[in-house]
């Protein structure tokens, strides 16, 4: 079973209302484009980072982080958290409710997870609450950020094959996008041709065109939320062979 740290509301050495932009780009060489939001994948986690900035919390300084959440593709418990049950209180997070997720919320500590089936598989990290003063609008509402929103029809948005024709023996990454719904998808990647080489059952694959010279590629993702809900999304691309030396 993989294990992932947490401690209290710090991360890694980031803490919400107190680290910033720089603090993270620091730390992960990540979100340095001066967006409201990053996000970006590390080991098995997707992490998605909010700053602050005039529209969400004017009574921040511009990028402090707001909060941090960390989406583990590898599914654990509280026990491997070395967290103690007792001192989070329990919710259905989600709409409509009874989906099989409940949420957990540490008022104290600004520290939230989101089970599935009784497995964590997501983590927030807020301020404390007597900190959340500082942007009462962002924080108005703490259970909202594990919040999960079933909708009637799921979309695979897009599909992110490369703009130009890579060269056979290139590696290439591709991902795919959907909307954010705070749910727990299941991801399942399928090629015509070639290989992936890491990547499946995430948002993202690293693709090998070893061998693949003149041949089209199309590649499928489907996503399944675990409630017989699926989706699937594909694109297409060209594989160059490589030059001829002179």
């Amino acid at each position: 079973m993989t294990t992932h740290c947490v401690s209290g509301e710090e991360w890694r050495g980031l803490t919400p209302l107190k680290s910033t932009r720089a603090d993270v780009v620091r730390v992960f060489n990540e979100c340095t484009d001066r967006n409201s939001y990053c996000e970006f994948t590390i080991e098995n986690e997707d992490i998605l980072i909010e700053f602050a900035g005039i529209q969400s919390c004017s009574g921040v300084a511009a990028d402090t982080v707001l909060s941090i959440q960390r989406e583990l593709q590898t599914e654990t418990t509280f026990e491997a958290l070395g967290l103690d049950k007792r001192r989070f209180k329990s919710f259905d997070p989600s709409i409509p409710q009874k989906l099989g997720y409940r949420g957990f919320i540490d008022e104290q500590s600004g520290l939230l997870l989101k089970t599935f089936g009784g497995q964590v598989f997501q983590i927030n990290y807020i301020p404390t609450n007597k900190e959340r003063s500082a942007c009462p609008n962002y924080y108005r509402n703490p259970r909202e950020f594990v919040q999960v929103l079933q909708p009637h029809v799921q979309v695979v948005n897009r599909v992110g094959c490369p703009e130009t024709n890579p060269i056979a023996g290139e590696r290439v990454l591709i991902a795919a996008r959907y909307a954010r719904t705070g749910q727990r998808f299941l991801l399942s990647w399928a090629v015509t041709a070639g290989r992936i080489i890491a990547g499946q059952n995430t948002k993202k694959i690293l693709f090998d065109t070893t061998g693949l010279e003149g041949k089209n590629v199309t590649v499928t993702v489907e996503l399944n939320d675990g409630s017989q809900h699926t989706a699937n999304g594909s694109c297409s691309f060209n594989v160059s062979p490589p030059p001829k030396n002179p």
